[in-house]
């Protein structure tokens, strides 16, 4: 809800007298798909930062002006100087603006996949600039704010009232499009209903329920009373309003503007730790996987007794029998070893005499001997590699905080070094593996179980592709398309489906099948854990596994 119309208005009411009649002092991005637009004032200055990029959009304020001295763009130069003249948002619409002195705005447009910031002249309703894809947007038509529908009749809610929907919470989703997952479901529990019933099993007597209920909650957002919820050291949860739904841990604020600015910066260090934590995580799971399997079947073959012996005896014996005919495939002899001198048979070599089939076997015995004593050595190295991975795990998971998992990484960075696959230790600052496909198109890949979850259910567009290896564990895979009218061609889809297959089980395969579908048809069973999912109107793909070419 961070991002939310309902934050947004609350933040631009707070902020307007505040910001209306500060002149722009600069205007420059830091941080990748970060702008912050500086605002200077005859006693205050503020900054405005807003992040572009999914899955964490946002806008919040900070005190004072704060700039790096190197790695910094500058932009929107030829505003400097322009006073705010209003402060506004857009009527049901995620589009915050600040007007100009010289009739221009800036427009903060915080949703969807072209989210960004655009400099709009006031007369030609052009973009002047734009933070993103500024070459291709300046001169093009700024966008327009589109109004969401908000039923504030029975009527109007009956009337966007789906019973396609696979849950009640989602029906109210499509009735209310600005309450979003978190305030639909404290809808359906305000109302008394199972959130994850079926929308059609409803009866009018429960839809007016549930419009009272959004009717009341409208009510409360126009004062609001901003909490943030979670059980560990960061919050899962924004509202403005307390939650009757969440049991949990609350933290309570008195000023939306705080409450955001620390909902966020909890937020951008949870992100930080999971970069951090999630890489580690997998590799040493693996590791310690692998060192236990390694460990069992080594310690599996050790387990049977040693041939030394028996080849030793059979060259002893074959000794005493020097005079056996060459060109014999084997030879029956009394075992002089056994009290009762049972017979034996020996496997001979019949190209070479007796004593040189004695010198072979006292060379397998030899061999045998050394290779038992390597084995046991390497069980001993082994058994040891799979309790260091184990034991970084274990205190790997007992962290929590993003300064332990810092501390974790630098202090025992030459104990992890060796569990680690290139590349793992990178920290990147977009969550998900990301591959650029060109024109727009990216692939994003989940990382792991919470990963793929979060990817495919918060991240990923509806209409993008989702992706996953046909019947093995994988990553799930998401061709994220530039707009909801990209065509990304066989090329593209062919490409994404490689990068899955490559991050399946079957990545050793020659060739894998990929399935793909956009993810409006990508559901999550109820009750299941992180990741899983059924999929429907589902195609195949048949692909080699690989990566693009860097």
């Amino acid at each position: 809800m961070i991002n939310s119309y309902f934050t947004l208005r609350a933040l631009v009411r707070r902020w307007h007298d505040d910001l209306v009649g500060c002149q722009v002092h600069d205007a420059f991005s830091q941080v990748k798909n970060e702008f912050s637009l500086a605002l200077a004032g005859p006693e205050s200055a503020y900054m405005l930062r807003a992040s572009v990029q999914r899955p964490l959009l946002f806008l919040f304020r900070t005190d004072g002006i704060s700039k790096k001295k190197s790695n910094v763009a500058t932009l929107f130069q030829a505003s400097q100087g322009l006073t705010v003249t209003d402060l506004r948002i857009a009527h049901l619409d995620r589009m915050v603006m600040c007007d100009l002195s010289d009739g221009s705005r800036f427009v903060w447009q915080l949703f969807g996949a072209r989210a960004n910031v655009f400099w709009v002249d006031a007369e030609t309703g052009t973009i002047r600039d734009a933070f993103r894809n500024a070459n291709a947007l300046r001169g093009t038509d700024a966008p327009t704010p589109r109004a969401a529908p908000m039923p504030d009749t029975l009527d109007d809610f009956l009337g966007r009232w789906r019973t396609n929907r696979n849950k009640t919470r989602q029906a109210i989703q499509s009735a209310v499009p600005l309450f979003g997952q978190l305030l639909a479901r404290e809808t359906v529990h305000r109302a008394g209903l199972d959130p994850t019933a079926d929308p059609e099993t409803v009866s009018s007597a429960e839809k007016e329920q549930l419009f009272a209920s959004a009717q009341q909650i409208l009510r409360e957002l126009e004062t609001p009373t901003p909490r943030l919820y979670g059980t560990g050291p960061f919050p899962d949860a924004f509202a403005l309003i307390p939650l009757q739904h969440r049991t949990d841990r609350r933290e309570a604020f008195d000023d939306v503007d705080t409450a955001v600015r620390v909902a966020v910066r909890r937020m951008l260090a949870k992100q930080h730790f999971e970069r951090l934590y999630d890489p580690l995580d997998d590799a040493l799971a693996r590791a310690a996987d692998r060192a236990q399997r390694t460990t069992e079947q080594m310690m599996q073959e050790l387990a049977n007794e040693s041939r030394a012996a028996e080849y030793e005896q059979w060259a002893h014996l074959l000794m005493t029998q020097p005079d056996v005919s060459p060109g014999a495939e084997e030879v029956t002899l009394p075992n002089l070893f056994s009290e009762d001198e049972e017979a034996i048979t020996i496997p001979l070599d019949p190209a070479k005499s007796v004593v040189k089939n004695a010198e072979h076997y006292y060379d397998r015995a030899r061999r045998t001997r050394r290779s038992r004593q390597e084995a046991e050595a390497r069980l001993d190295d082994a058994i040891a590699r799979a309790e260091s991975a184990q034991q970084l795990l274990d205190d790997l998971r007992a962290i929590d905080t993003l300064s332990g998992i810092k501390r974790f990484r630098k202090e025992r960075a030459d104990e992890i070094a060796p569990f680690m696959d290139r590349g793992s230790s990178d920290v990147d600052t977009f969550p998900f593996r990301r591959f650029d496909l060109g024109g727009g198109f990216e692939v994003w890949v989940g990382k792991n179980a919470r990963q793929n979850d979060e990817l495919t259910f918060h991240t990923a567009q509806k209409y993008d592709l989702w992706m996953h290896a046909r019947q093995v564990p994988g990553s799930h895979t998401v061709l994220h398309l530039p707009n909801r009218d990209a065509e990304p061609g066989r090329r593209r889809i062919v490409q994404a489906a490689q990068i899955a297959a490559y991050y399946s089980k079957a990545r050793g395969s020659g060739a894998v099948p990929v399935m793909y579908t956009r993810r409006k048809y990508v559901r999550s069973p109820k009750g299941s854990p992180p990741g899983a999912v059924t999929v429907q109107h589902e195609d195949v793909v048949m692909v080699e596994p690989g990566l693009p070419d860097a």
